[in-house]
């Protein structure tokens, strides 16, 4: 089966090929897969023995180790461990979130038909690796922080809005000054007044998550007169392009719908298309899923996430 977007009316904005054309077949995809977790070939994960037998009686192969015995899955400990959707499905689907402004369940669930309830779940999962994963790499070098809000429009000269959010902006920026990696944290609304921006303590809290210690300069913007215009720009996109695909976010969300829009922003400066998917791949496969309840259960203003040590 091969399924191309531009015969379903979904024009991409990616010229080269895309997971269409790369991988063809569920055989292709679970190939892809095992590439991404076992780089450097099988690795037993109970004795670390690299000598196995593959088993195809399954749908997804299982292998087993050639010291213990112990028979696992290239699907465990990935966003895809123990689905019932085909590959093919998750590679498309990876493929529609990458698009310039991503794309919502809906939309999702009618091009690849499956539930509204499953697509949510599939994009929030692809959210969740990508979240966790941009948690693991700090900012460093020179980087600039903003305290800022997320939700409005400042060409009105309105320094708060009843319906914004506060957050706190971080970026490291190029020598141009650019901003080139990008971080964009909620912040708790307890015990804030309308109008209150993000306090000292917020900025140093994020700072110590979320920036390097050998940074070689760190640079605070608490004023709402007075931000980084360039990062400033880049939460005004991401409101933008949030806004374009999934009209209206609620709170209990929003920081999964930030770290696409960031992380998506990253993979497109990584370089080519082809390692934009391949990345994206490989955070999916390097991340444990998370499951349903956990998402619908997630405290409501667990915003920052916690630090994942290096895989």
């Amino acid at each position: 089966m091969t399924w191309r977007w531009a015969d379903m009316g979904i024009h991409t904005g990616i010229d080269s090929q895309d997971f269409s054309i790369l991988y063809k077949n569920e055989e292709e995809c679970a190939a892809a897969i095992i590439a991404m977790k076992w780089p450097g070939g099988f690795i037993c994960p109970r004795c670390a023995h690299t000598h196995c037998s593959r088993l195809t009686t399954r749908r997804i192969p299982l292998f087993e180790c050639g010291n213990c015995r112990h028979q696992t899955s290239p699907l465990i400990g990935t966003i895809f461990e123990g689905t019932h959707l085909p590959l093919l499905k998750w590679f498309q689907a990876l493929e529609l979130f990458l698009l310039p402004d991503g794309i919502s369940a809906m939309r999702l669930s009618q091009v690849i038909r499956v539930t509204y309830k499953t697509a949510w779940l599939m994009l929030h999962k692809i959210r969740h690796a990508m979240g966790e994963f941009d948690a693991r790499e700090l900012l460093s070098g020179v980087v600039k922080v903003n305290n800022d809000l997320y939700g409005y429009d400042p060409s009105r000269c309105q320094l708060s809005h009843p319906h914004a959010s506060v957050v706190v902006a971080g970026c490291a920026v190029t020598e141009s000054g650019e901003p080139e990696r990008v971080k964009i944290h909620l912040v708790p609304p307890q015990n804030r007044t309308y109008g209150e921006r993000a306090s000292r303590h917020d900025l140093a809290e994020f700072i110590t998550g979320n920036v390097d210690i050998h940074a070689s300069e760190v640079q605070l913007f608490p004023l709402a007169f007075r931000l980084y215009a360039p990062l400033r720009k880049v939460v005004r996109e991401a409101w933008q392009s949030l806004k374009c695909t999934y009209v209206a976010l609620g709170r209990k969300h929003l920081q999964a719908y930030l770290n696409e829009y960031t992380g998506r922003r990253r993979l497109r400066q990584s370089g080519g298309e082809r390692t934009m998917r391949q990345e994206l791949l490989h955070m999916c496969a390097a991340i444990p899923t998370i499951s349903y309840r956990q998402l619908t259960t997630r405290h409501r203003h667990q915003i920052f996430p916690l630090p994942v040590a290096a895989a």
